[in-house]
């Protein structure tokens, strides 16, 4: 309901117009009244009215002077002028002051609810748009964190323009305090081994814990901003007014305390990389840069420690460890599947590593060509990807990368070449098997031939003469020409049993041309001459 205001110096008139109107019903209600534009003026604060009657002709302080008075106060109340009609000009001038609206007196009914309509239609149009605003206004209030981010992501990333003004002004709106004489940036990530099987809940929650122990340390010395960078590590602009040893050191400190204070509560490692310091806001990106290469150390450096950009970029790229010979020896391993010497070349490999305090880079070198070696025993002998490399992932230099230590790079490799070691004795277990038994079908379906030799079944089966007979001796502990004479000898007996006595026809049944040869290779598989073998038979009938 509306809160209407009378005021008019005429006692009787604003009386008459109290009950002129329904005005409950109508939506409103008279909420005070006063006979002069001081005293209205007075009453104002307490009475907060919606809607203003006023007459222009007033004593002390007249309509106009009220006008102007309330609109100077910055109020937003409608204003309503009762006027005669010689008053018609101030009418149109009160108009002009930001007046809704003039009536004429005497007031008629029908005009003044109709106005009064239309004002209840604008002051609840309004506050609707109040509503908005203020809804929006909260909105931008909120998503200023995340602006915020953004904007100091974009910085540390390089992405904004090189303006320092309009960098100032984005800024200031966003409350952003980075004035000083010279920045570092110090970007932590965290080393928790479960860390990607987290899911964004936990992911969120942990960075949140490790944010406030660090904001908390470092917020005693220096003045910083925070932000995410795309890898969601926590990056910190430091703010320190000299760029020198003592300065260094007092930060390299308070990391130190962030990172034994995050083992102690939350149980888990960081790592700290921290660039150099620079004097122009746009080159955060290359302290932020910079951290990130110290970073990548943490490889040889180790995790759970602040490593400084200064530390490490005087570090030289040594000669690959990795020869091409040791590359012969590890493929040479892997075709003859003895996995105890590729066990101990892997070691051998990331012994010679740790030995040499090899570069970062160096260490990804060496580490690609160890699993491209793999790659290659794998493409070679037809194994398929997906049941080696781990998740199917191909990607082997993001891969190796991804990890955190030269020990988590070296399980990761182990595990690729025992993969493709296992998979390679099952795959070659189920080719012998099933080379061998090709090998007997062909012995089976061609034994009558004379000219039958190993030669031939290898030619027919596309398979090398000397794997062949590896294989076929690996797999059932006998020679080819043994199986080819053994089963010829089961059938030159079963011809026998069956009633056939001419041994000339036997022995070329069974792919012998010379009866004398067969007879020797017969009678040295039964201890008896085919003659002998046959009449023996007889006797037995």
């Amino acid at each position: 309901m509306l809160k209407i205001m009378i005021v008019d110096d005429e006692f009787y008139f604003r009386e008459a117009l109290k009950v002129s109107l329904p005005w409950n019903e109508l939506g409103f209600m008279i909420c005070g009244e006063a006979k002069n534009g001081k005293e209205a003026l007075e009453k104002l604060e307490d009475l907060k009215p919606d809607i203003i009657l006023v007459d222009i002709n007033m004593p002390i302080m007249d309509g106009l002077e009220f006008v102007q008075e309330i609109r100077e106060t910055g109020s937003g109340c409608k204003i309503i002028i009762l006027t005669g009609h010689s008053e018609f000009l101030y009418a149109k001038q009160a108009v002009q002051l930001g007046v809704y609206n003039y009536i004429l007196k005497p007031v008629n009914e029908e005009e003044l609810t109709e106005t009064l309509f239309r004002i209840k239609k604008a002051i609840h149009r309004e506050k609707s748009i109040r509503i908005e605003i203020d809804r929006l206004k909260q909105q931008v209030k909120e998503s200023i964190p995340l602006l915020k981010d953004k904007f100091l992501n974009e910085l540390i990333q390089g992405s904004l323009i090189p303006n320092k003004k309009d960098l100032e002004k984005r800024m200031e709106y966003l409350g952003i305090n980075l004035c000083s004489e010279y920045y570092r940036v110090a970007t932590i990530e965290i080393n928790h081994e479960n860390y990607e099987q987290w899911n964004d809940e936990d992911k969120q929650l942990w960075k949140f814990a490790v944010s406030n122990i660090a904001c908390e340390i470092l917020g005693e010395n220096f003045c910083y901003e925070m932000c995410h960078d795309d890898k969601d590590r926590i990056c910190f602009i430091i703010c320190v007014k000299e760029n020198n040893q003592e300065t260094y050191l007092h930060l390299e400190s308070r990391l130190e305390q962030v990172i034994c204070a995050v083992s102690k509560h939350l149980k888990f490692p960081l790592t700290i990389g921290v660039g150099n310091g620079k004097k122009e806001l746009n080159d955060i990106t290359a302290s932020y840069k910079e951290s990130l290469v110290a970073l990548r150390n943490k490889l040889t450096e180790g995790k759970n420690r602040v490593i400084t950009y200064c530390s490490v970029e005087g570090l030289e790229i040594k000669v690959n460890p990795f020869t091409a010979w040791q590359r012969n020896q590890l493929l040479m391993h892997l075709r003859t599947g003895d996995s105890r010497e590729v066990t101990a070349f892997i070691d051998q490999i990331f012994a010679e590593i740790k030995e040499e305090n090899l570069h970062h880079e160096i260490i990804y070198v060496v580490c690609v060509e160890m699993v491209s070696v793999c790659m290659e025993f794998i493409i070679e002998t037809g194994l398929p990807f997906k049941e080696i490399l781990p998740n199917n992932f191909l990607n082997i230099i993001e891969e190796i990368q991804s990890k955190g230590s030269v020990r988590e790079i070296k399980e990761w490799i182990e595990n690729i070449f025992k993969n493709a070691m296992e998979t390679a004795s099952k795959y070659r277990r189920t080719k012998a098997s099933e080379l061998v038994k090709d090998v007997k079908n062909y012995i089976q379906e061609n034994y009558e031939k004379c000219g039958l030799s190993i030669e031939e079944i290898s030619k027919n089966l596309y398979v090398n003469y000397s794997h062949l007979c590896f294989i076929f001796k690996r797999e059932t502990g006998i020679t080819i020409h043994d199986f080819l004479t053994e089963f010829r000898m089961k059938k030159a007996k079963e011809f026998f049993d069956n009633g056939n006595t001419l041994v000339l026809d036997v022995a070329e049944r069974v792919g012998y041309a010379d009866a004398n040869y067969f007879g020797k290779c017969f009678k040295k598989y039964y201890g008896l001459a085919p003659s002998k073998y046959i009449e023996r038979k007889r006797n037995l009938l």
